[in-house]
């Protein structure tokens, strides 16, 4: 690869790793300000999850694969991280 190409991949992935910092750091701040709506958002990506299996069974591996990927991502980025610790009530 041409060194164009390697620093196009690398400020990529930087700037992913960003996008992925800030979404925590949303979804975290969320959980303080409002935690009702977020335990609903949470128990609906975990039912999404469960339900998954059911629904692929005519879509391709590939596709089930990505689908399954994205909301597993999904659930875990919703869990709320700090368990030990209440969340702030407005």
């Amino acid at each position: 690869m041409t060194d164009d190409i390697l620093d196009s991949r690398r400020d990529l992935v930087s700037r992913v790793a960003i996008l992925e910092l800030l979404v925590a750091d949303l979804v975290d701040l969320l959980w303080h300000i409002e935690p009702q709506a977020m335990h609903a958002a949470a128990a609906d990506a975990a039912r999404d999850l469960e339900s998954t299996g059911k629904r692929l069974s005519s879509a391709s591996e590939h596709q089930r694969e990505r689908l399954l990927a994205v909301l597993t991502e999904r659930h875990r980025r919703l869990q709320h991280r700090r368990r030990g610790r209440e969340p702030m009530v407005a």
